[in-house]
């Protein structure tokens, strides 16, 4: 008897073979856990040897089920009770789709130890059609590859090691006994087989066992955050590949308790005054986080620290600052639908959901119906991001892009046109607009692989981290554009917004690596032609989606609109502010509430506890009880208004 035929000749040797290769591949995934923490540990400067094991011991559980999804056709095939499948040539295709299907889930391990530090979460499917709107992919991945190429290494040897567990453990020679009786006895193991793996991908084999998502990575943890140590990247996709639905919120029984609490209908007051048509500006920065800018950071470096940004340090001394401001989101493809149309990303970017065919609150639209002429700027490639069709989605009239600005001698190679030549080229087009108008630009310089036209080379300082030198060069061009612009006839009739899309989430400082700290950006609003726009407020929050009705309120206007964030130039009900980083984070006033969506998992004075090393969770129900209140109204309001697509005011 061959000794691959196995016990009484029922070919049990490729059961084992099935086991010891998904086995193998569960050892990989722990391995790929160890390196993406060590390549993103100053993102956890609070996992040390006693809570390491447990986060590590848990990642075993979410490790199975990916890795049982990433092999449902190699293990269905290898369980069929058919001895056909001991053919030579249907193993060679068993062994190139359990190598080719294994080595595509590492590779998503592997891409999210560096793309881990942009979006301060784990990838899910949304990353995928997020990128698919762009159409340098080859060059935005080749540029990943030379950049990061230790990483592309790290993935090449762990494909090696999947070949060799491959080519070590093989099936061998078909059963010697009868067909009849090898169909029966596996038919037997694939029906245990399968119980097994529907209680692996569940999570248990309980009936009260809920199949395990995300959020069950919370039950390792201290802190949201690390809940991104505990997942993989392959699970973290298979478990949003199919999620289009946000789930109906029911906290409160009616809708006036609910709003009574928080709302998104914006009414103007009896005794608004008259519109005033000023032009409005809109700057985007990439990346532009505060640890950039020195104004905000006196403290840091014993008082010495000068930041990156010295253009908008001046610039902050004749504007309305917020010294409390927030991204809503960690991506750029959430800045846009925060600053335009007031609607956060909560779990999943927005544009990326299928709720982008309801009816859309828009600034541009509000403005448009004023009169105004609207505009807005990306130097990439058109179509980069899927921009340009939610611009066109949300009423903006006019795109303009790399294929406008027409001259390639200006492109940096990977993102688009350099800042400074896009930002001279918005000036010049800003001068061709019919007054009001309203336009908006993005910028692209200021991103990985964090490069500078050669004439800058060593003309702006470098700091820790490579992207302080692309600010030093973004905040040159933006005192470039403002040197163009300030003598125009429209400059003292304009108000300007300069916001960031997110915050540079692989900071320096440990203040920003906080879940607070990472979603830190500045806004500044900076109106030349009056006077009352200046000054620094500590007091009120501002985040992206109170971009909209400020705008909106600094303006009078005068009709009832939907925005979910607030008017900063009025008087909100709620200071408050939110974001999303695996448990939605409400900050209102000093304190900032986690809530993984049915009970608080942290609560912070983080304006003092900038570290956020003292959970008052539990502790001051005063504080507490109201905010958990806030953020369920706004968790409803959010929800089932998506659901019953009602994001704009009935008239």
């Amino acid at each position: 008897m061959s000794s691959y035929t196995g016990v009484s000749g029922f070919g049990w040797r490729i059961h084992q073979v099935l086991l010891i290769r998904l086995l193998g591949i569960m050892i990989l995934f722990s391995i790929c856990r160890v390196l993406f923490y060590l390549f993103n540990q100053s993102f956890f400067p609070e996992v040390g040897l006693a809570l390491a094991p447990r986060l590590f011991l848990g990642g075993i559980r979410f490790d199975l089920v990916a890795v049982l999804y990433t092999n449902i056709l190699y293990v269905f095939l290898t369980l069929i009770p058919f001895t056909f499948k001991y053919r030579p040539l249907f193993q060679r295709f068993l062994d190139y789709l359990f190598i080719i299907t294994n080595s595509i889930a590492l590779l998503a391990n592997c891409a999210d130890f560096i793309y881990y530090r942009f979006t301060i979460k784990r990838s899910t499917w949304s990353v995928l059609q997020e990128f698919s709107h762009e159409n340098n992919m080859h060059k935005l991945f080749g540029g990943f590859l030379v950049h990061y190429w230790y990483v592309a290494l790290i993935w090449v040897w762990l494909v090696v090691l999947v070949v060799y567990l491959t080519r070590r453990w093989q099936v061998g020679p078909k059963p010697l006994r009868p067909a009849w009786q090898v169909f029966l006895i596996h038919s037997v193991v694939m029906t245990v087989a399968v119980f097994l793996f529907i209680g692996g991908v569940k999570g248990g084999f309980r009936h009260s066992t809920r199949p395990i998502t995300l959020s069950n990575a919370g039950e390792y943890v201290n802190k949201p955050k690390e809940m991104f140590i505990v997942l993989n990247t392959p699970f973290c996709i298979f478990k949003t590949l199919k999620r289009s639905d946000y789930q109906r919120a029911d906290y409160f029984r009616s809708e006036a308790e609910m709003n009574a609490i928080y709302s998104p209908i914006h009414v103007p007051g009896p005794d608004l005054p008259a519109f005033r048509p000023k032009n409005v500006v809109i700057l985007i920065w990439e990346s532009f986080g505060k640890e950039m800018v020195g104004t905000y950071n006196r403290e840091l470096e014993n008082g010495t620290y000068k930041g990156y940004t010295p253009f908008v340090d001046s610039l902050m001394r004749h504007s309305k600052v917020y010294w409390h401001s927030f991204a809503n989101g960690a991506k750029s493809i959430e800045a846009i639908p925060s600053v335009l149309t007031g609607i956060p990303g909560i779990m999943e970017p927005f544009v990326l959901t299928r709720y982008t065919d309801n009816k859309l609150p828009s600034l541009p639209g509000m403005l448009q119906s004023k009169g105004y002429h609207t505009s807005f700027f990306h130097g990439a490639p058109n179509g980069s991001m899927g921009f340009k069709a939610f611009t066109n989605l949300i009423g903006i009239r006019d795109y303009f892009g790399k294929n406008e600005y027409n001259n390639d001698a200006d492109y940096d190679g990977i993102w688009g046109i350099w800042d400074e030549e896009f930002m001279q080229f918005w000036s010049k087009k800003l001068d061709t607009f019919q007054q009001p108008f309203m336009s908006t630009l993005f910028t692209v310089s200021s991103h990985d692989p964090f490069q500078i036209p050669e004439r800058y080379k060593g003309r702006f300082p470098k700091g820790p981290l490579p992207i302080y030198e692309t600010m030093g060069y973004t905040d040159n061009a933006l005192r470039r554009f403002f040197d163009s612009v300030k003598n125009k006839p429209w400059f003292n009739n304009t108000l300007f917004v300069i916001t960031a899309d997110h915050a540079a989430t692989f900071a320096h400082y440990p203040q920003y690596q906080t879940s607070v700290g990472n979603f830190s950006i500045p806004i500044l609003f900076y109106a030349p032609g009056d006077a009352s726009m200046t000054g620094t407020d500590s007091t009120k929050l501002v985040q992206q989606i109170d971009i909209m009705p400020s705008v909106l309120g600094y303006l009078h206007y005068d009709k009832p609109y939907f925005g979910f964030g607030k008017n900063v130039f009025g008087n909100p009900p709620i200071n408050f502010a939110v974001n999303y980083d695996g448990v939605y984070q409400w900050f209102n006033g000093p304190y900032v509430l986690q809530f993984d969506g049915r009970k608080t998992v942290g609560l912070y004075k983080y304006q003092e506890d900038k570290l956020l090393k003292n959970n008052l969770a539990g502790r001051i129900p005063e504080v507490q009880g109201p905010m958990e209140l806030q953020v369920k109204a706004f968790i409803q309001q959010y929800s089932n208004r998506m659901l019953d697509d009602r994001l704009t005011v009935t008239p």
